[in-house]
């Protein structure tokens, strides 16, 4: 009976939730038409950006700050250089400051109409590296965020384009902002034929963006080269509609490719060069000239979208030796996205993915430290300054004892020796799938040092191809990391 009453009680409580998330009031979005939006651009002038200024700010309010001096990882990581981290990153990324700084600095520049703005931003590293889910958590960023657009119109156009271009120098002094582009071919024929012109009557709205609902947000799987069609990036014409319809009116186009869909968003290239040169064409002319083409007998349509792509070394370097791709190469700004190489920020990522797990086996003390050593020291290369485990306790910002004095060993002068340092070793899906196995195995519903390093063991024999590196990660785990083991026991 009391169970029958518990029951209840919990079941009301989940229908009262349900009632006052329906009952709770949500804020009004605006809707208006062009005269209505001029008034609110000129109280606020801020509600109207690029693409590139909307998602760095969007980024920057999670807050932002520089590492402080007490922070040895300043020192001994960084030099001393003033790291700026980004709260918006901090609890999903580690390690990846400096990938972090490229990135914001990017969007800075293109925000304030920079070269960026007209570029590619290219993540690239090796499989596992986190360019993905990078990307993902950028897109994420705009989430929510809202902005004023023109109803009718599938580009989902800034409003501020109806004004024409003889008009344009007095509104900018008017508003205090930069009135850019131009109206879509769907917006021109609603304004001229429905609206006669008068554009200050034509209806605007505001939205969020949503990579569910396909607003400012699209993503470009690869396509099989027998079956790419450009209609995925730029729209198609609506075969239904041409009894109708002329091949050159508005009303037959379907603008919903990737292109349209994140005009004034992001648009995202996934593992990009694995399509041919031909689909990638488009990236030219939207990156450069902000314009994209139209499907059927249609002008150009204008487009603002931070265009973000992902690959992996080969694929990069393949795309790269062929002189005839110059055009979209100087287009793109390339980041590296490399493994982390500090033992104590690849813990933490191990950490959270087994935090979010169902998993709820007792992980003996050191155990995730032993893993995300043979995964750094797997990704570091030989030096004759000093052997691998001393460098990745260097790289990793500990104070190397020797014969009971601190080997000093310049940590510039270690990336310098091997500035690809991080592009190849084990990856951190590698190691995190050791681990599973690890725990899944488990009878004692306990994992230790020595049962990960049995795993790794197995999972190196099972699926590395390369006998060299096979060999070497082999001799890692079983002597340097098992010897380094016993040490810390023994100082424990």
């Amino acid at each position: 009976m009391k169970t029958s009453s518990k029951n209840k009680k919990n079941t009301q409580d989940l229908l009262d939730l349900i009632k006052n998330q329906r009952d709770k009031k949500k804020k009004e979005k605006f809707k208006g038409t062009f005269s209505d939006y001029l008034e609110r651009v000129l109280e606020n002038p801020d509600i109207v950006k690029t693409s590139h200024q909307r998602l760095y700010d969007a980024i920057e309010r999670h807050g932002v700050k520089k590492m402080g001096n007490e922070d040895m990882r300043k020192t001994n990581i960084f030099e001393g250089d003033n790291i700026k981290i980004y709260d918006y990153f901090s609890s999903e990324f580690f390690g990846m400051e400096k990938v972090i700084s490229k990135l914001m600095r990017f969007l800075k520049s293109a925000a304030h109409r920079g070269e960026e703005s007209r570029q590619v931003l290219l993540f690239m590293g090796p499989v596992g590296a986190g360019k993905s889910a990078l990307t993902e958590h950028i897109k994420a960023a705009l989430e929510g965020v809202s902005f004023y657009c023109l109803d009718g119109d599938p580009q989902r156009g800034e409003p501020l384009q109806l004004v024409p271009r003889s008009l344009r120098q007095d509104f900018e002094k008017k508003l205090g902002v930069v009135i850019d582009g131009d109206l879509s071919p769907v917006a021109r024929h609603i304004l001229l034929e429905e609206l006669d012109g008068q554009y200050e009557n034509f209806p605007v709205k505001e939205l969020t963006y949503s990579q569910r609902a396909r607003r400012g947000v699209a993503s470009v799987p690869p396509m099989d080269a027998n079956s790419q069609d450009v209609t995925v990036l730029i729209g198609s014409e609506d075969i239904s509609k041409l009894d109708k319809y002329s091949e050159d009116d508005p009303r037959v186009l379907s603008l919903n490719g990737a292109f349209n869909v994140g005009n004034r968003g992001i648009v995202e290239f996934i593992e990009m060069f694995k399509n041919e040169i031909e689909f990638l064409h488009t990236i030219i002319t939207a990156t450069q000239e902000k314009r994209v083409p139209a499907p059927g007998k249609h002008d150009m349509i204008y487009f603002d979208g931070v265009i973000i792509a992902h690959c992996n070394e080969s694929e990069w370097n393949r795309f790269r030796s062929e002189h005839t791709n110059e055009a979209i190469l100087d287009r793109v700004v390339k980041i590296n996205v490399p493994y982390i190489l500090e033992v104590n920020q690849e813990m933490k990522i191990y950490e959270k993915l087994l935090g979010r797990s169902d998993f709820s086996c007792h992980i003996a003390p050191h155990t995730i430290k032993i893993a995300s050593m043979f995964s750094v020291m797997s990704r570091l290369k030989e030096s004759q300054k000093c052997d691998l485990l001393t460098k990745m306790k260097i790289y990793n910002g500990e104070d190397v004892i020797e014969k009971g004095r601190v080997k000093k060993v310049d940590i510039r002068d270690l990336r310098d020796e091997s500035p690809s340092e991080g592009m190849s070793g084990i990856s951190t899906r590698f190691i995190t799938k050791a681990i599973d196995n690890a725990l899944t195995d488990s009878e004692n519903n306990i994992i230790t040092p020595i049962s990960v390093m049995e795993a790794l063991t197995k999972q190196i024999k099972e699926q590395l191809i390369d006998e060299e590196f096979k060999n070497r990660c082999l001799e890692l785990i079983q002597k340097v990391v098992r010897e380094e083991y016993l040490k810390i026991l023994e100082t424990k």
